[in-house]
């Protein structure tokens, strides 16, 4: 399929053709509201029209942010792809780079990521961005009271409509972004109509309204808006009709009576009152008494590092391109929330419609999304009364009050099964996550990994908890309870508040007691600081056979434990030992190493929590769990000898190394 590609896009009502050129031309412009369309130097460019082109609209439909391989894969060919898929998703990002190269886009447009890809745009290089754009300017000039201006800026955004978005592409993908763009193409064209109704345009406005009418009689605001000009024009009969006409459709389709509101209005027009034009300069307001919330937490006084995290983090949060969703993941301890909250309230100023923040309790008594909505529409000055009942009610009613809003919200502790989608918000708004469990399933989102801080920072942090003249007198001391900590931000607070209770505690006295006790993760739990009970709540949402193999893995006295290895102390085949690792990551408790090893990829634990499932192992597994180990290790090493033709056993010591034992 030959995508065309034009200098700019045009506006409607301008006396420029829908397909003309614009004075304003542009380097790159994608069009999604109608059949996709590249603008890329005035250059065509020649994309498959089946993978390519499905690969192209999913990876704009989430522009700026990680679309997962897996959500590509779905989006092509839904609930059967072949063996091949992923490889075949790859030579689809091949060709559409190979296309935007040759046309003369940047050579970074597609950017590879960590499990998936993104197209970087700015904010006018996407049709739906410059939409959003539209509108809010609009908004504003109806606020200033400047409603000619506003009109015309109105129809320029709704001038990038042309036709169903997505035409040229089926499948579930579109349908869902279809119905998305309709309902908001819907709402900004009644928001254009009530402007136009309080300039007093009724007649002009008559014949833009009735085949809408025609087509939506259920559309109340649409029949409301047809009734007002119909009677503002003195055609009162007409505007009778068109409330029975939906009226009928209603209780034909719905079996129910229209709205309160609308009865209202055909009660003035039967009795001749009155009837002032919408407000337009709220229109875009759902509640008059709407309320600019500011619930984030303060933020930790002694918040220490993740400078470049956090640069990368608000980073993402600025870009624009409808609502982005970034996750924080990591094992309880790691300082996720904080740092949240930290990069929350250093946004402040770009989100001036307001801060959300709720605690989804994922681990504990996990929130129910309903709840979490009220709280919302609550802080919105939402009354009570209006508040609907339902999940999918009460979400609608929260995307009608954000579509116009730029907020950022922060949901902490988010788990696998909340009903996560229920809680995102319309328009230029961003959602910020923590959790202990990725997110990455979640199409479109941008996660980070929060691990322990480096040296330096663990430093800096204990110095502000114990005093800098106390930690730098015994600085090769201090610099071993942040390893004893596993560099872990609330281990290191436990550890701080530990020294802080004893000041004539010396910190070598200290780490000896952290060194030699064999349950370390008590003495690094004290009050709110315990780090035993976030690695259980974590722990406790493993299976026996993946509980049983992170326990038999910690007896592995590696710092980087091979795939071969995991699968040898496994009681589990190898498919199923794969699984359970990947579960082991996806919660935290192990990590893969960096790099790419010969045998396939390693797996490596943060040192005080392998000390803990060391505990755990001697308590549960017995004291022969160890030796199990090595004979299981050195009966696979053996296989693997043979297997590669190896003579004489020759093991090195650092591959046979379990648990402080050679397996000579």
């Amino acid at each position: 399929m030959i995508l065309q590609i034009r200098n700019g896009y045009s506006s409607l009502n301008t006396g420029r053709s829908q397909e003309g050129l614009d004075d304003n031309g542009r380097d790159i412009f994608f069009r999604i509201l109608g059949p996709l369309q590249a603008i890329i130097h005035g250059k065509p460019i020649r994309v498959g029209r089946n993978r390519q082109l499905t690969v192209l609209a999913a990876l704009l439909l989430h522009a700026n942010r990680i679309v997962p391989i897996n959500s590509l894969i779905d989006a092509v060919w839904r609930s059967a792809p072949p063996a091949t898929a992923d490889k075949q998703i790859q030579t689809c990002v091949w060709r559409l780079r190979n296309a935007f190269a040759a046309a003369g886009a940047p050579v970074d447009l597609i950017e590879t990521e960590q499990g998936g890809y993104r197209i970087r745009l700015d904010e006018e290089d996407l049709d739906a961005h410059a939409f959003e754009k539209a509108v809010r300017r609009a908004r504003e000039l109806v606020a200033a009271g400047e409603l000619e201006t506003a009109t015309a800026e109105y129809q320029r955004a709704l001038s990038f409509y042309r036709g169903q978005p997505l035409a040229d592409i089926s499948g579930p993908l579109t349908y869902a972004v279809a119905a998305h763009w309709e309902e908001r193409r819907f709402s900004v064209l009644e928001e254009w109509l009530d402007v136009g109704l309080t300039l007093g345009r009724h007649a002009e406005l008559i014949s833009e309204l009735k085949p809408l009418v025609a087509e939506y009689p259920m559309r109340e605001r649409l029949c409301a808006q047809l009734m007002t000009a119909l009677h503002q024009s003195q055609r009162r009969a007409e505007a009778l009709t068109v409330y029975r006409n939906s009226r009928l459709a209603q209780i034909k389709n719905l079996g129910l009576e229209p709205s309160a509101g609308l009865q209202e209005l055909h009660q003035k027009i039967l009795s001749g009152d009155p009837i002032a034009p919408p407000p337009a300069a709220v229109a875009h307001q759902p509640w008059p008494s709407a309320k600019v919330p500011a619930q984030l937490p303060p933020r930790t006084k002694d918040f220490t590092g993740r400078r470049d995290l956090l640069q990368r983090i608000t980073s993402d949060l600025r870009a624009g391109g409808g609502p982005r969703v970034v996750a924080l993941a990591g094992c309880g301890g790691t300082g996720k929330t904080a740092l949240a909250i930290h990069a929350g309230l250093a946004l402040q100023q770009h989100f001036p419609d307001g801060q959300l923040y709720a605690d989804l309790r994922g681990q504990t008594d996990p929130a129910p999304p309903q709840e979490v909505l009220n709280g919302f529409l609550d802080a919105f000055g939402v009354p009570e009364q209006r508040i609907p009942p339902g999940l999918a009610a009460r979400a609608a009613l929260f995307r009608s009050i954000t579509a116009s809003k730029r907020l950022l919200i922060v949901l902490d502790d988010v788990a696998e099964s909340t009903r996560y989608e229920a809680l995102l918000p319309s328009g230029e708004s961003a959602v910020l996550c923590t959790g202990r469990a990725s997110l990455l399933k979640i199409p479109g989102l941008t996660e980070y990994r929060v691990d322990g801080l480096p040296s330096d920072e663990a430093l800096d942090l204990l110095a502000s908890l114990v005093g800098v003249e106390r930690l730098f007198a015994e600085v090769d001391s201090a610099r071993r309870i942040a390893q004893l900590c596993g560099h872990l931000p609330l281990a290191i607070r436990a550890a701080g508040a530990r020294l802080r209770a004893r000041p004539h505690c010396t910190l070598r006295s200290f780490t000896e007691r952290l060194a030699t006790r064999q349950d370390r993760i008590a003495e690094l739990s004290i009050g709110c600081l315990d780090m035993g009970a976030r690695l259980t709540s974590t722990l406790e949402q493993l299976s026996p056979a993946a509980y049983r193999l992170w326990l038999r893995l910690s007896l592995c006295d590696l710092d980087f434990v091979p795939e071969w290895m995991a699968s040898a102390v496994s009681d589990r085949p190898g498919e199923d030992t794969q699984r359970l690792l990947d579960t082991l990551v996806n919660l935290h408790l192990l990590a893969v190493a960096p790099g790419e090893a010969p045998g396939g990829p390693t797996y490596s634990f943060n040192p005080l929590v392998r000390d803990h499932a060391r505990q755990r192992a001697a308590a549960e597994l017995g004291a022969v769990a160890g030796q199990d180990v090595v004979d299981r290790i050195a009966l696979a090493l053996c296989g693997r000898q043979s297997a590669a033709g190896v003579s004489g056993g020759h093991r090195s010591n650092e591959e046979c190394t379990v648990y402080g034992t050679q397996t000579v």
